[in-house]
């Protein structure tokens, strides 16, 4: 499955990392769309995320300073995207389903 991943903004990091749930309808308030990534699952999407994963020598450092974003592994708050649409967001265990996207 594709999923679309959307990291928080450092504005929305303190609520987000807190549990609140952003509006699935207006994520490009609160996040900002990170990369597309192939994954089976959300779990794997997840695991793809982490720093150790998909930036283990520090390569994603630039990129993630570029879109003015302060965290490099996925955590509690950070949005995958499926490919029809289904918002879920990191919860402290598993996932929550948010709704859908509207770009």
């Amino acid at each position: 499955m594709r999923y679309q991943i959307w990291y928080m903004r450092p504005t929305w990091f303190a609520e987000g990392i807190m549990g609140k749930l952003p509006d699935a309808g207006n994520l490009h308030a609160t996040h900002l769309h990170l990369t597309n990534i192939d994954a089976n699952g959300l779990d794997a999407g997840y695991a793809a995320m982490q720093a150790e994963h998909w930036s283990p020598n520090g390569e994603a450092r630039p990129l993630i300073e570029i879109l003015g974003l302060e965290h490099t592994s996925m955590c509690v708050g950070d949005v995958l995207i499926d490919d029809v649409g289904n918002v879920h967001t990191v919860a402290n265990t598993g996932f929550k389903a948010i709704g859908g996207f509207r770009p």
